[in-house]
């Protein structure tokens, strides 16, 4: 993240429904982490602030392909310009990032989900 002019700010963590493969320790979550670049402020809506967690459970999809309420928790944190890295589709407002991605973009946003 830092190597593409990202700080880091906070992860989100996937609990998904199905155990996944794993050497020492089969895992069934995965984290999303998030970063800004330059000085983003995060929205002052404290009202839907109070709702928002750091957990989402959610089921397993596509490979790589992150939970649709991961977008909710960005966009009522965070101000656009959005962009999803390692992303597998593309949604209204954000930039993607990703070799599987639809006409995917070089890095030059302000928010970023790992």
């Amino acid at each position: 993240m830092k190597r593409v002019g990202f700080r880091y700010v906070t992860n989100i963590a996937w609990v998904k429904d199905k155990v996944g493969l794993g050497q020492y320790i089969r895992g069934q979550h995965e984290l999303l982490l998030f970063g800004v670049r330059g000085h983003l402020p995060y929205k002052q809506d404290g009202e839907k602030r109070n709702f928002i967690r750091s957990v989402i459970e959610a089921p397993r999809r596509e490979h790589s392909q992150k939970p649709d309420e991961q977008y909710a928790i960005i966009e009522a944190t965070s101000y656009p310009p959005y962009i999803e890295a390692f992303a597998r589709n593309h949604r209204e407002g954000w930039e993607v990032v990703g070799l599987e991605a639809p006409d995917p973009v070089i890095i030059s946003q302000k928010s970023i989900l790992f």
